[in-house]
């Protein structure tokens, strides 16, 4: 059996250029079952209406890193696109008025098991 290609960058990226333009549903046919209950489209949109309204929209996702789930960034550039266990990929989202942190965590079967927008600099996220 050929192994998993994707590309959780680029995966990540899309993640919340999606959410800027307002297609809940097409981030949540990428999360897990348990995950799309938790994570509602009303929850979600409520966030995201918060970011906009303090930073307003998302100009670009950079400064993508990939982590295993205890932080180490032991990624290498191949290791990126192939899930292992899972991962956790972490973006600096820029807006037009501020910065937030966004993290997205993956299964290994790159499905969506987490999804975190923070300020810059906050400590002890939950993943």
């Amino acid at each position: 059996m050929a192994e998993q290609i994707i590309d959780l960058m680029d995966r990540t990226r899309a993640v919340f250029e999606r959410l800027d333009a307002g297609d809940y549903e097409a981030v949540r046919t990428q999360m897990t079952y348990a995950c799309a209950r938790t994570l509602s489209k009303r929850k979600i949109q409520a966030v995201w209406n918060e970011v906009v309204a303090e930073t307003g929209r998302l100009e670009s996702s950079s400064d993508l890193t990939v982590q295993t789930p205890d932080g180490a960034n032991a990624f290498s550039r191949f290791a990126n696109r192939v899930l292992a266990n899972c991962a956790i990929v972490q973006a600096t989202l820029r807006h037009e008025a501020g910065e937030w942190i966004g993290r997205v965590a993956y299964n290994g079967s790159g499905k969506i098991t987490g999804l975190l927008i923070a300020p810059p600099g906050s400590r002890d996220l939950p993943f």
